[in-house]
């Protein structure tokens, strides 16, 4: 799986929660990753919360792909610009 970290600029006294769901790019669930969504919540005092999204291994020589991960919606935050972080998969297949 890929790990996305999503940080805050700093903590906050509240509980902090944002949406997040993957967009497909070269890579498309669900051939090569598992699309994903869901809420993200940062306890009071953290800055730092993971999103994982489990990868689909074949036997396909594709190259080099990837996929995004984008925020939406977040409460008692605002995001940065764009709100987008990009997942790259590195073809593991041997060549032929």
């Amino acid at each position: 799986s890929l790990r996305f970290p999503v940080v805050l600029d700093r903590p906050s006294s509240r509980t902090v929660t944002v949406s997040y769901s993957t967009v497909n790019g070269t890579a498309a669930a669900p051939g090569d990753y598992v699309a994903s969504a869901g809420t993200v919540s940062f306890p009071p005092g953290s800055t730092v919360q993971y999103i994982s999204v489990p990868l689909v291994d074949d036997a396909s020589r594709e190259g080099v792909e990837n996929f995004k991960v984008k925020l939406s919606s977040p409460v008692f935050a605002t995001l940065a610009p764009l709100g987008i972080g990009v997942g790259t998969i590195i073809d593991n297949d041997p060549a032929l």
